[in-house]
């Protein structure tokens, strides 16, 4: 489990939308949920929060909480609980994905996860 937290982690940190000078880059996340389905079909749902808070299920109905920051090309996410707690862990923020959007992510460690925006919550 610990280790499928931070695989999402670095997958969700991985995920993109369009990022417009102007615009919130995190803005079409508030209201909706990311989807993370790792190789075993296991479904993690994350919620971002405009405040900077992010709320996980886990695949086993288990919830956490953590924090994230976008810094420059980054989205960052410290979880509040769990191995990683209190530790920043940053990804590459890539752009063009919206609401509907399904795309594969290769986590750090090579394993492959298939990454959603889904709309609501």
């Amino acid at each position: 489990m610990k280790r499928i937290l931070a695989g999402v982690a670095i997958a969700v940190f991985s995920t993109s939308l369009a990022f417009a000078a102007a615009e919130d880059p995190m803005a079409v996340r508030y209201e909706n949920t990311v989807t993370v389905t790792n190789a075993k079909g296991e479904v993690t749902k994350l919620h971002y929060n405009k405040d900077g808070t992010l709320a996980v299920v886990n695949p086993d109905g288990t919830k956490g909480t953590g924090k994230w920051a976008m810094k420059a090309d980054k989205l960052c996410i410290t979880p509040d609980a769990g191995p990683t707690a209190g530790k920043e862990q940053c990804s590459a923020f890539a752009t063009g994905k919206k609401v509907g959007d399904t795309w594969e992510q290769t986590l750090a460690d090579g394993s492959k996860v298939k990454v959603a925006i889904v709309a609501g919550r």
